[in-house]
């Protein structure tokens, strides 16, 4: 128990402030793949990236539900 205080002081965050995180840095890559589609040239690399974005889409999906319905103890 001691141990598990210590690593949250350690990092200052709680694990939906984590996940608040891991939501931006979505945001980020969503943010940067559009820019990457909208200069690729090769049709099968587009394909790449949308299929990268629509999974970064889909994770996006999943940690917002998650921020919604976060139980606070």
């Amino acid at each position: 128990m001691h141990n598990q205080m210590n690593n949250q002081n350690q990092q200052g965050k709680n694990a939906i402030q984590h996940v608040h995180d891991v939501q931006s840095q979505l945001e980020s890559a969503k943010n940067c793949l559009n820019q990457a589609i909208s200069t690729v040239e090769k049709p099968e690399n587009k394909k790449r990236i949308q299929d990268t974005l629509n999974a970064v889409n889909n994770a996006l999906t999943s940690v917002n539900s998650t921020i919604t319905n976060y139980q606070e103890s």
